[in-house]
């Protein structure tokens, strides 16, 4: 019976490592969506925004934060509900 449990405890710590992939990939691509917008907005109003550059650069690092918080915490949850609700079954 013990090495039922092993197995799927495996196999349970291996698809978590894939969503842990998918988390790490969702926040990759909305850092390079949030980056592309603001080097856009950037490099049309440079004349106009080059003043006040160091509010983008807080503005942009308090984004990542957030949603690098928000992505750690889906992965915790995830983590400590998938043997309660069988979440890989």
């Amino acid at each position: 019976m013990e090495t039922t449990d092993q197995a799927m405890e495996s196999k349970y710590y291996r698809k978590l490592n894939g969503d842990t992939v998918l988390v790490v990939g969702m926040l990759a691509l909305l850092v390079g969506a949030e980056g592309f917008v603001i080097y856009k907005v950037l490099s049309e109003t440079w004349k106009i925004s080059s003043g006040f550059f160091y509010l983008y650069v807080i503005f942009m690092g308090l984004i990542v934060s957030i949603e690098a918080i928000g992505c750690l915490r889906v992965r915790e949850s995830i983590k400590n509900h998938m043997f309660e609700y069988k979440y890989y079954d």
